[in-house]
């Protein structure tokens, strides 16, 4: 089946397996694919381009400052916030890159460089009042549509869904074009791209515009949903890291392998909430390690290569 075809077969099954799911399994459905979408934008510069970015965060958090304080100091409509927040990422994706890649810093340099700039990012937000300083953002209950509030857990579930076709649709169309085997070339070899013509810095730019778009797409879904945000809780390292875990378990570069990755760890993470009651605080954290220490053992590829190759056995 082509990627396109299965990603509208994939979305209608569960946008009409939604309304049968008990409420806490429509709240673990939209986190996964909140995080499973900003595991696949992270992969687009981290995984197809081979840049490793330390620093999502800075656009989950930008995406979602950018929609909530619109919305709350100018009185923007949120759907006209979410194009804003897109626009916004992408921009701050493009100067960083274009900041970082103009100095030709890559690898450990790159990574720390984001890391950086997402930390800057959080001690700002924190101290300018009109975001709501440390103490955050909280966001007036009114479930209507037109306010991007759906009432229930149900919509929400939608709402997440359409972002995350969205953002495979995107990889499925960078997958199946030019830009595509650019990010591979400069991943591969930068060198070797440059000797066959390609504008390495370009792509790396574009990289992470792209990269920056998607991932902020996902922040005023996440603040609409739980109603309040902060700068720890957006812009902080945690969101980053868990980007980068979902695309190494489910599969560094692949097409959907860091969708895989959040589907396999976000439940987890929920369930070993649940089952301790809050004791032993970052449990979660140390299962996380083991698993990724077992798939690089086991699977070098990650959860989606080893199902790749489970299927092509399958199909012989």
């Amino acid at each position: 089946m082509k990627p396109a075809l299965g990603l509208i077969v994939a979305v209608a099954a569960l946008a009409a397996l939604v309304p049968l799911l008990p409420i806490y399994a429509q709240h673990i459905f939209i986190l996964v694919a909140l995080y499973g979408s900003i595991a696949l934008a992270w992969n687009i510069l981290g995984g197809m381009a081979g840049q490793m970015s330390l620093g999502h965060s800075l656009f989950v958090g930008a995406g979602a400052y950018v929609a909530t304080a619109l919305y709350l100091n100018l009185g923007v409509n949120p759907w006209i916030g979410l194009v804003c927040a897109v626009l916004v990422g992408a921009a701050l994706g493009a100067m960083l890159g274009y900041v970082v890649f103009r100095r030709r810093l890559s690898g450990v340099y790159f990574a720390l460089v984001t890391l950086a700039v997402a930390e800057m990012a959080m001690h700002i937000v924190s101290n300018i009042p009109a975001l709501g300083g440390a103490n955050g953002l909280a966001i007036p209950s009114r479930p209507d549509f037109f306010n991007f509030q759906f009432g229930s857990k149900t919509g929400f579930c939608y709402a997440a869904l359409g972002v995350l076709a969205i953002v495979c649709a995107a990889i499925i169309a960078i997958h199946r074009s030019r830009l595509g085997y650019v990010f591979l070339s400069i991943r591969e070899n930068e060198r070797a791209a440059a000797a066959l013509g390609i504008d390495v810095v370009r792509g790396k730019i574009i990289a992470a515009a792209l990269s920056g778009g998607l991932a902020a797409m996902t922040g005023p879904i996440y603040a609409n949903y739980v109603l309040f945000i902060d700068p720890e809780s957006v812009l902080g390292v945690p969101v980053s890291i868990d980007a980068i875990l979902f695309a190494f378990v489910g599969g560094l570069g692949s097409l959907f392998g860091p969708l895989l990755g959040a589907a396999v760890l976000v439940p987890l993470t929920e369930g070993l909430r649940n089952l301790l009651g809050g004791q032993l605080a970052g449990v979660h954290l140390i299962a996380y390690g083991v698993i990724l220490i077992l798939v690089m053992r086991l699977a070098p590829r990650g959860l989606w290569g080893l199902l790749s190759d489970a299927v092509a056995r399958t199909g012989k």
